[in-house]
Formats: structure tokens, sequence, C-alpha cells
């Protein structure tokens, strides 16, 4: 059998042909955003390409095959373990059964095999430059789909996608130009000393400066008053 002939006897998805256009459409305006990015461009702009980055993936982890992030097939979207022991699965439910010493023991695939459920999630640095890389390398893939194309290449654009859009979403975070852990995202104070810089402490620091040290007043018991001093003398209304 020739290769035209084998593929139009291969099936193909009710749904594919509509959301194979989607992912197209969806993918072709955000590769131009990025490309009109610079180095040092707001976080605002990144959020945006972030929230369509991420809807393009939504469309793609439907033309692929669903994905496990327990890795347990009867719970493949449940509740991740953060304490699992090694040699365990990640699925919450199960382990709980597993220490409980229950007779339903954990479905099949555990160990290692079961802790790469989920979609890829990129190590850093994160920079300009690879969002542009993955955009470059998704049109590849993206672009190149057939209707007949096998499930594991539009799994691929989905594992590429989720990866994009978590470059995207860390570019996004507000940047710490203060250096303050409190408020990273705070504008900077020109007359701050080095180190000082956050606007925001700096205010603090000078209106407890100019106001001094609060006091706390004493617990005030049952069935007492509290004498307070007021600042400014009560009105008195003259009358008639």
């Amino acid at each position: 059998m020739s290769a035209p002939d084998r593929n139009r006897s291969q099936p193909i998805p009710a749904r594919r042909p509509y959301l194979r256009s989607e992912l197209h459409s969806k993918l072709a305006p955000l590769s131009d955003q990025v490309a009109n990015l610079w180095d040092g461009a707001h976080p605002l702009e990144y959020e945006e390409i972030a929230d369509g980055l991420y809807a393009v993936f939504r469309t793609a982890s439907n033309l692929a095959p669903q994905k496990s992030y327990t890795g347990c097939t009867e719970h493949p979207n449940g509740a991740l373990d953060p304490e699992a022991p090694d040699g365990w699965g990640l699925c919450l439910i199960c382990n709980d059964r597993r220490r409980q010493g229950a007779s339903v023991m954990p479905s099949a695939g555990t160990g290692a095999a079961q802790r790469r459920g989920g979609y890829p999630v990129p190590e850093p640095p994160f920079t300009l430059q690879r969002l542009v890389e993955c955009m470059r390398e998704l049109n590849e893939l993206a672009f190149s789909l057939e209707l007949t194309s096998p499930t594991s290449a539009y799994a691929t654009v989905a594992d590429r996608l989720h990866e994009a859009f978590c470059v995207a979403r860390e570019l996004a975070r507000p940047r710490n130009v203060s250096g303050c852990a409190k408020h990273p995202g705070a504008p900077l104070d020109a007359d701050a000393a080095p180190g000082e810089e956050c606007l925001f402490c700096a205010g603090e620091k000078r209106r407890q400066a100019l106001a001094g040290n609060p006091v706390t007043l004493p617990p005030v018991r049952r069935g007492e008053r509290r004498n307070t001093y007021r600042r400014f003398p009560r009105a008195v209304n003259p009358g008639p």
C-alpha cells in the first residue's frame, strides 16, 4: 500500500480539523507579538502573551492525548502527595491507602514512571531570547501538523506550548528593581541611600521618624473606663 493510500485509511478524530485551525489562528498573532518585544519590556506586555499562550495550550491539550498529573490510572487528576516516599507514586489518595494499610492498593504504574506525569516545566533562566526560540520551534512544529499526523506529534506541540507559557509567565512577574523583598515591584526613591531605594519602605521610615514610636495602651479591666485625652477640645453648643 502506498503512502497516500495509507494516510487515507487512517481515521481522523472528529474535532481535529476545527481545533487544528484554531491552534494556527491563535498562535500566529502571538508569534508577531513576541517578535516585536525588546529586552527590558514591561512585565504587563509579557502578561498578555502568557494569557494568549495558555489559551493556545488549552487548545493543543485537547488535540493531544490526555495526560495524568499524578500518573495514577484511577485518579489521573487527583491531589499530589507532597511527601511521597521514594518508590511510591504521586497520587495522594493511593498513598494514603498505603499508609493506612488498606486492602485496596494503588493502581499500577507507581515509582519513577509515575513521576513523569504532567506537562514539562522548564528550568531557569527565563529570558526574552529563550521565549523567541520557543516560539520559533513552536511555529515549525505546529504548522507542519497534518490531519493525519500521529497523536505523538500533537502531544509534542502541547508540551512545547506549556514550556513557552511557563517562560512567558515568569517574565510577566513584577521585577525586583528596588531590591526590597517586601515590595518587589515598588518604585524607586531617588533620594534614598543605596540599598534602600524602595519608595514604600522609605516613606514608612519617614512617617515613623516624624510620629515617633507607637505606644500601646494597657488593657482595660472589665467594668472600668479608659481615661483618654482629647487632642482638640470638645465643641460646646452655646444653646439658644
